[in-house]
């Protein structure tokens, strides 16, 4: 096979001519070389010729001037999953986080675009990439296209979508607002779903609107932690992007892939992770360790003491805890309010029933801990915090040491970029404070060597998210992450995480046998 790029043909040498001539009738017959027919080389041609055994090449590949600044070109991987993504006009990209799956994204729809093959396209993303990741990439990428967020009242988002541009990048969320307005708009040829797994629930409205929205346009999800929980997860997505490759119900989906143990404990069958692959098709995947040359990293744990005061909380909420056992059924979500109870104290606060404020607890031993773990730090820092009520007062104890900012869902999505764009560019904050939540999608924090867990999350697939902000290409030092501890509950959750075993039926089963001592 020969690619006539200034034709934009290919030349082929087959036994097969008439199989070819048949499906494509725009075929011109030649002596050249022993080839002996020649095809348009376009999008349409190489899908045919692929279905045909014939491995014909992208056109992205040979007729796309990928922009971008000069010392940001494509890496070999990044020009496969561009293609890729042309080729299909419904597909997944499970591109590990920190392969720069987002640039690829947009060079693939910047050449749909060039070809006359997509027209606007509808960006869907966390509110924390909204500008410090796709606005940016896009600016940085394609400054040659027009690109608005589309974030704010009903109304301000109504006249931002009205706005001539290339790409509407908007939040998860938005499209749950703009649902009627956006399937209205048919301009609007291809959507891109960052961090899909946020709709892995078919069961509610955010689902139902993004499902409702890319019906007959092309879509592209986009996760690098896929199915973190269970291989359960595939079946609400591939609905979304090939219906037809899983069961119409979700409940023979859960059968095919998940055995029943107890009355409400499922545990994935043998391959079901495999089979999920499978179903979640097409789609393409590239691991960091197959792409990028990083630095070591490494996993740390770090044993905490409890004071006199959270041992007394902790021991008053356990023995609550356990007379309430008693007397009543206690559910999934019922053990999972009581740990995460515990939890607080374990971290330094106490909620308010009354109020709904937090109260501060003597929690010295853990931020000596913590504050120890930053020291050892070569460059910047992050902290996961899962709790809002204890970031405040280490925000208040860590600043008499460091210069510390912090994210979380009360900081404004203006001010985030704000503190996020400081973070990277300046010397100071050496310290980020964060909830889990603003940091699991999208950015590159590789200005940061180290990366502590004050105490240990609920979700598997956020954890993998947070650990990647530090693991990605610009980052120059040898990572580590901090685990830190301090009871038996929490090194149980961080086992559970390790094996990807964050669900209802465990965390009832950690109630029974951390709280109530039932083995």
């Amino acid at each position: 096979m020969i690619v006539h790029t200034p034709s934009q043909s290919l030349l082929l040498r087959t036994r097969n001519s008439l199989a070819i001539k048949s499906l494509l009738p725009k075929f011109k017959e030649i002596d050249f070389e022993g080839h002996n027919i020649a095809v348009r080389h376009g999008l349409d041609e190489v899908r045919v010729l692929r279905n045909l055994g014939i491995a014909a090449p992208p056109p992205i590949l040979h007729y796309y001037g990928w922009p971008g600044p000069p010392d940001k070109l494509p890496l070999w991987h990044q020009r496969e999953t561009a293609a890729f993504l042309t080729l299909h006009p419904r597909a997944f990209c499970f591109n590990e986080q920190g392969t720069m799956k987002t640039s690829s994204a947009l060079w693939a729809a910047d050449y749909l675009m060039q070809i006359g093959q997509v027209r606007r396209c509808l960006v869907v993303c966390p509110l924390s990439s909204l500008n410090v990741t796709w606005m940016d990439e896009i600016f940085a990428f394609l400054m040659h296209r027009r690109a608005c967020v589309v974030f704010g009242s009903r109304e301000r988002r109504l006249e931002l979508l009205a706005t001539n541009c290339h790409f509407y990048v908007v939040n998860h969320h938005g499209v749950e607002i703009l649902a009627d307005d956006l399937r209205g708009r048919n301009d609007i040829d291809l959507v891109i779903g960052d961090e899909c797994d946020v709709w892995r629930n078919g069961g509610t409205d955010l689902y139902n609107s993004i499902k409702a929205v890319t019906e007959k346009r092309r879509v592209w999800l986009m996760s690098g932690t896929p199915f973190p929980n269970a291989p359960t997860d595939a079946w609400a997505l591939t609905r979304i992007v090939n219906p037809n490759r899983v069961p119409r119900y979700f409940s023979q989906w859960q059968r095919q892939t998940m055995l029943q143990v107890s009355q409400y404990k499922w545990v994935p069958r043998k391959d079901s992770y495999e089979a999920a692959y499978q179903a979640a098709q097409p789609a393409i995947r590239f691991l960091k360790k197959d792409c990028l040359n990083l630095p070591p990293l490494t996993v740390v744990k770090r044993q905490a003491e409890i004071s006199e005061e959270q041992k007394k909380a902790y021991r008053q909420m356990k023995n609550q805890a356990v007379l309430e056992a008693r007397t009543q059924q206690i559910s999934a979500v019922n053990a999972a309010d009581k740990i995460n109870k515990l939890r607080q104290v374990l971290c330094g606060v106490v909620k308010n029933t009354a109020t709904g404020e937090y109260v501060e607890i003597d929690h010295t031993p853990r931020l000596e801990v913590l504050l120890e773990a930053i020291q050892h730090a070569q460059a910047k820092v992050i902290v996961i915090v899962p709790f809002k009520g204890i970031i405040r007062a280490l925000e208040r104890e860590m600043s008499q040491l460091h210069t510390v900012a912090v994210l979380n869902g009360d900081v404004s999505l203006g001010h985030r970029t704000s503190i996020i764009t400081q973070f990277k560019q300046h010397m100071d904050p050496h310290v980020l404070l964060c909830h889990p939540r603003v940091m699991a999608h999208s950015l590159n924090l590789a200005e940061a060597d180290r990366l502590i867990f004050y105490a240990p999350i609920y979700s598997a697939g956020e954890e993998q998210q947070v650990r990647d902000r530090i693991a990605r290409p610009g980052q120059k030092n040898a990572m580590t992450i901090v685990r830190i501890g301090a009871a038996p509950l929490e090194w149980e959750i961080y086992r559970l995480l390790d094996e990807r075993r964050i669900t209802q039926e465990n965390i009832l089963s950690l109630y029974k046998h951390e709280i109530l001592g039932i083995h």
